[in-house]
């Protein structure tokens, strides 16, 4: 079986939310591929005074995205926070959940999450039953190679700390873009791929090779990713030494809202079409329309995004988040409603 359809999948699965300062908005498409393998979460009311979005484009099944999507969050909420040292708690979790994929728990979860693209594959086996006719050794060969082996994602997550403070965290080629004033894309996020020189040394290092089109060992076009535990098997390296890696990178920035800063994510079947740029420019040209829902905005992309024809742009799964603030009342328009209520309150008609 091909990897994409004869008749592509247009239909939008698309959501809004919002809390008292910030508002959100999602959608995503199928497209040409034979299966939806992105993932998301949009958590206004992370933790105190946070917020937190992410974006994971799996590939070779969609297990590890959506674990990701289930488990992330809580290794991220349960890291040291209390100092302010966001960018290695970020990091931290991300080193944590990768390891974490390895786990029976892990792999038994993943099993039910594969089996939702293949309900012949949904029987409730656990892997600790695979001893029953083997011994150990066959049984951790079989477990290693179940999920998250061949299969992983890319994951790129924004961390609003107090409204204001923007923390990314991306491995693989998924991005996070803000928009400055609301109409300049600063990325916030860099792309990790095979040839690029850091990448590249830290792949020949690890006894891999990259071909002329940029894939390790004529497969993967990524060297950092959840999964691909495959290219993570030298035990004479450090997790971060590793042919594929999960070690983030992370870059932060203050968000002013009072200048109409917003942030846009999105898989690379969003930027594998648009530039950074012309995609804020696209958002900008919708965002202030009276009564538009945001995820109307990431649906327009989506539609500018996709091509009608089954050719190398536009045929990917497809994911976009957009965080808005919410205006602002001004200070002194405030200052003189609370005013003018007191008045009515004396004179007892409020």
């Amino acid at each position: 079986m091909g990897t994409y359809l004869d008749n592509p999948i247009t239909e939008k699965v698309s959501e809004d939310m919002e809390d008292d300062t910030l508002v959100c908005g999602v959608s995503s498409m199928q497209g040409w591929r034979i299966r939806q393998e992105d993932a998301h979460f949009c958590l206004l009311d992370f933790d105190k005074n946070m917020s937190l979005f992410g974006v994971f484009d799996g590939h070779g099944g969609a297990e590890v995205a959506r674990l990701a999507v289930e488990v992330l969050p809580d290794m991220i909420r349960n890291q040291p926070f209390n100092i302010g040292d966001y960018e290695n708690a970020l990091k931290n979790a991300y080193l944590d959940f990768d390891l974490y994929l390895r786990s029976k728990t892990a792999l038994n979860r993943m099993k039910v999450l594969a089996a939702q693209d293949d309900p012949a594959n949904a029987d409730d086996v656990n892997v600790d039953d695979k001893k029953d006719n083997k011994n150990s050794n066959e049984v951790d060969e079989d477990i290693n190679k179940m999920y998250g082996f061949y299969s992983g994602c890319t994951a790129v997550v924004a961390l609003i700390v107090d409204k204001k403070k923007l923390f990314v965290a991306n491995i693989g080629d998924s991005r996070c873009v803000v928009a400055v004033h609301g109409t300049r894309a600063i990325d916030m996020s860099k792309d990790h791929k095979p040839r690029d020189e850091p990448e590249l040394l830290r792949i020949r290092a690890a006894g891999a090779r990259v071909t002329y089109d940029g894939r390790i060992n004529r497969d993967l076009n990524l060297s950092r990713a959840f999964g691909d535990h495959m290219y993570k098997q030298n035990n004479l390296l450090r997790e971060t030494e590793q042919v594929v890696i999960a070690l983030p990178d992370v870059q932060a920035r203050i968000l002013n809202a009072e200048y109409g800063d917003f942030i846009v994510l999105g898989c690379d079947g969003i930027w594998d079409s648009l530039s950074s740029q012309a995609t804020v420019d696209l958002i900008s040209n919708h965002i202030n329309e009276p009564d538009i829902k945001l995820s109307e905005i990431c649906e327009k992309l989506l539609g500018k995004c996709f091509s009608a024809e089954r050719r190398s742009k536009g045929v990917d799964n497809m994911t976009c988040i957009i965080v808005k603030f919410k205006p602002k009342q001004r200070l002194s328009d405030q200052k003189d409603g609370d005013q003018i209520a007191c008045k009515l309150k004396l004179l007892g008609l409020h």
